[in-house]
Order: C-alpha cells, then structure tokens, then sequence
C-alpha cells in the first residue's frame, strides 16, 4: 500500500508539472511592431501554435493588407500611408488573440526618368550607365541621384540585346551545349547572338554534370598533376575526377561569338550527386562536417581555377567571361526538395556553416585572380517575392564579419505566372532587394499561362488563359522592371538590375514546356505576342 501511494503521488506530480508547462506554452507572434513602406512587404509569424487554426485580418485592409503565407505566416503589404492593426486568431483548445502594430510609411520620391533633364556630358555606354557615380551637385542637395537618360541607337531589327541596350548591362538565354546542340547549331548560335549578350547553361555546369553520376577516383598526385586544387585538410587518399570538357567548349564558344557566361551553380541541393556526401565516395554512410568541409574547397577551388586559367588562355585575362557566379542556389527551399547538405552539416536553418563556407572560398578565388570587382558571387533562389526576409537574412550572414561584401548579387530566378506573383509583390522584392546596394540579376524568367498554383499541383491546367493573355502580362512586367532600373537612387543602388536572362529558347523545349512560358512558341522562327510586347517594354 505504502509503495501504491508513493507512486501515486509522484502520478500526480508530474501531471501537475506538465499541466503547469502547458499554461506557459502559448502562441507568439514573431514581431509586435511593423514598419513598411507603400508597396513593401514583411512576414509574420506565429510560434508555438502547433495543429491550431489561424485566421488573419488587418484593421485597415487599404493601409496593410494581409495575404496568409505557409501554414503559420501571413504577408502583411503596405498599401498607403498610416496605421493599422494586423489580429491574428489562434484557435486550438483555447482562442488566443494575438496583435502587431503596423506603421506605413509613404514611399521615397524620386524623378520621373521622363521629366529628368538631358545630360549635356556625352552619352554613356551600356555598362557605364549601370556603374555611374553621382554627381557631386545631386549627393550635397540630398536628393537621389538618377541615371542619366540614355539616347539608344536604332535597335537591331526585332533584337531584344539592341533595345534593352543602355537599361540593362546583360541580356541572356539559358542554352544548352550538348542537348539538342543549340551552341553548336549555325542558325541557333546566330539567333543567340542577335538577341542576347549572356547564356547561362541550363544542366551543364551545375554539379552532377561536372562530378558525374559516379565518381571516377583519382589520387592526390594525379588530381594536382590536373591542375586541382586539393587543400591541406583533404585527408582523403582519392579525389574525384571533375569533367570539364563541355563547359571549356563553352567558354570558347562564348569568346569567339561575343558572349559572356553566367555560371550555375557551384552549391545546390539537388542535382549532386549523392556519392559525394558519403564516407571514400562510396555512396554509402555520411561522411563528417570536417571531412565534407574539405570537398567543398576542393571542388569550388578546382571548378572556379579552372575557368578562370581557361579564361586567360583564351583572352589573356581571367573575369573576361564568365561575370557571375551561383555560387549557392535555392538554400531556402532544400527543405522541399530533400535536404543533402544537410544530411552532413544539420539543419542550421539561417545560419549555415557551408553556405557562408562556399561564398569565402569563392570570393577567395575571384581575389586570388584580382576580378572581385568585376564578376559578381550571387545567392540564386526562386518565390524570392515571398521570401523577401529571408533572402535578405541570409545575404546579411553570408556578409556577416568580413572585411568586403563576398556576397555581393541576389539572383531572382522569376519563374512566374501571369497571375503569381502580383506585380505588386515583384515590385516590393525589387524595392527590398536594391535597397541592400547589392547587384540584383533576374536569372531564370519565364512566364507561364494554364499553370496550377492555385491548386498546388504545379502543372499544367486549362484555365482558358491565351498567348495574348501572356503578352499583355509581359508588357507590364517588363515595363515594371524597366521602371524600376531608371529610376532607382543611384546612391543607394549603384548598379541595380544588372542583368535579365530568360530560362530558354522556345516553349517546347522549356522544363515548364505545356504552359507555353516564353516568348516564342515552337522554334525560333515562331515569336509569339508576348515576344513583341518584350522588346516594346524597353521604349
């Protein structure tokens, strides 16, 4: 009985205990106060409210409007200058009210570029008007400083380089060397080189490409007799062999034909191959934090030399084309698409040893070589427009206690839909984004009709939306983003946009290929609405 009762009691005090944790357990919001301006937008959030049911409402929908965001987050969007209140119902055992204040505040003027006065000095070329200082007048009046308004030449007959001359330093396509043989096809090349100044490789620089699907040992001595860079804390007795062929193809390719590269991607979750996380590349058990730590600067050392010893033997000079890098791509949705890098490092959710690792070492190479100024490390990521915090944070750690800015270009990838994002949503990113003084490059646009994303299947689904639909969509996209560019304070975003790439050539051989998103439909020789209202944009 004795023993009965003394378990009894300690029954009784750990339900009590638990009771007693349960009551201090409540929901939170992740901030109480907000500050916005007109157009911008911020995340909130509510913690400890697992399995319950959130109901948003703003006090003033025309000041702060609300728009629920994942499962536990709303998007709150200045919509004009004031005051509101955003509530936050929690229903779970109890209702619980929660409260954000939210101060709207009216956006920055700025100069119409249509009414700024002509420059007398002469007309600056297309990158010196992305790198233009301001002059001494406009920065003692306190005023922003706008680009000089830019008198075009006669633009090459329907070429999409020629009229975005002078607004954007980069016009690009992503192509393809080996698939389908677009850089090795006369009249593709040709097409290639009248409507664009960039490509970026669809597949073939992204890491499963250069490490192939299994890996080819070689020892130290024969890797360093290929010129790779193996570091000190490489313990291993092999290292794998790194397939070079088709992107040095490609860099001759670009020089002989006047283009410049972007390159995609060093660091990304998915298109690596699993072999390269697991103990002696044997696709088995996970390898360390410290060994991994070790293949990450051998392999973004080895792959960022190669290309740029291979730029000098083609030039003379190492930046000369590739002029930007993805240096990590699409940390902030691993989640989504499984989480290998994780898998080894953890879950380190806004802090991640390796993806600040990455950008170190290659900002490391470009000093190495002397071209930090002029080839820009970029963080590379899609819905950007609905991760503007996020990006930001994780822009902000990468740069965190280092002497320059290693990460120094957001890359938004814009794969959009006519009717995902809004144009105010796309605006506000690009506000937020410029306002960090960092290069902004618009990386993988495409624009989709009949796509699903309000069922969340992310296919194809006949919404009776046409190729005139796209292109009157286009039209305001592109005129947005050009507005944007013009008129930005120069004192605070030096270059801007500086460059737009669409992800393709025609819409049959997109990856989002039933939802026709780019500007010509089934060959070069097929321009659809949209390819007009494109190149009208620029006027």
């Amino acid at each position: 009985m004795a023993g009965m009762l003394a378990a009894a009691m300690c029954v009784t005090l750990f339900a009590g205990a638990g009771d007693a944790g349960a009551k201090t357990v409540k929901p939170k919001l992740s901030k109480k106060k907000l500050e916005l301006t007109v157009g911008s937008s911020k995340t909130l959030k509510v913690t400890k409210a697992k399995g319950a049911k959130l109901t948003w409402k703003s006090s003033s929908k025309k000041t702060a409007a609300v728009k629920k965001s994942g499962k536990y987050g709303c998007k709150v969007t200045g919509k004009k200058k004031g005051k509101a209140t955003v509530t936050c119902k929690v229903k779970g055992k109890k209702t619980v009210t929660l409260k954000c204040t939210v101060n709207v505040k009216a956006k920055k003027k700025v100069v119409d570029i249509k009414t700024a006065a002509p420059s007398a000095t002469p007309v600056p070329t297309a990158p010196a008007a992305n790198t233009s200082v301001p002059s001494a007048s406009a920065a003692a009046s306190g005023n922003p400083t706008i680009p000089p308004v830019v008198t075009l030449p006669p633009a090459e007959e329907g070429s999409i380089r020629k009229a975005y001359e002078g607004i954007f330093q980069y016009m690009g396509s992503c192509v393809n060397y080996n698939a389908g043989q677009q850089l090795q096809d006369a009249k593709t090349l040709a097409f290639v080189k009248k409507h664009f100044n960039s490509i970026t490789l669809e597949n073939e620089m992204k890491p499963d490409a250069v490490l192939g699907k299994e890996a080819d040992p070689l020892t130290k001595e024969e890797a360093l007799a290929l010129g790779y860079v193996v570091p000190d804390n490489y313990t291993e007795a092999v290292v794998p062999r790194l397939k070079f062929e088709t992107i040095d193809q490609v860099l001759k390719v670009a020089h002989d034909n006047g283009l410049k590269v972007r390159a995609h991607t060093l660091v990304w979750h998915s298109q690596t191959p699993g072999w390269f996380f697991t103990e002696e590349y044997a696709d088995k058990k996970n390898t360390t934090p410290e060994i991994m730590d070790a293949r990450l600067e051998f392999y973004v050392r080895s792959v960022m030399k190669h290309v740029m010893e291979k730029e000098k033997e083609l030039t003379g000079e190492a930046g000369s084309i590739v002029y930007a890098w993805d240096v990590v791509n699409e940390y902030l949705h691993r989640m989504s698409w499984g989480h290998i890098w994780d898998s080894v490092y953890g879950n380190n959710d806004m802090e991640p040893s390796y993806v600040k690792k990455a950008f170190q070492l290659a900002y490391d190479m470009v000093k190495q070589y002397g071209v930090q100024d002029k080839v820009t490390l970029c963080y590379n990521d899609y819905d950007t427009y609905f991760n503007i915090d996020d990006v930001v944070a994780l822009v902000d750690f990468i740069n965190a206690g280092e002497a320059a800015k290693i990460c120094n270009g957001i890359g938004m990838q814009s794969h959009v839909d006519i009717t995902r994002p809004t144009l105010d949503e796309y605006e506000a990113a690009l506000d937020r984004f410029m306002a960090t003084g960092l290069e902004v490059q618009i990386t993988e646009l495409d624009i989709t009709i009949n796509y699903d994303h309000e069922g969340k299947t992310w296919q194809y689904k006949n919404k009776n939306e046409t190729d005139e639909d796209q292109a009157a969509f286009v039209k305001d996209f592109m005129r947005l983003v050009v507005r944007k560019q013009r008129e930005r304070d120069v004192n605070v975003s030096p270059k801007g946009i500086t460059g737009v790439t669409i992800w393709g050539l025609y819409d049959t051989i997109s990856w989002r290929a039933q939802s026709s998103p780019l500007l010509f439909k089934d060959s070069i020789d097929s321009p659809k609405p949209s390819f007009q209202q494109f190149l009208d944009a620029a006027k």
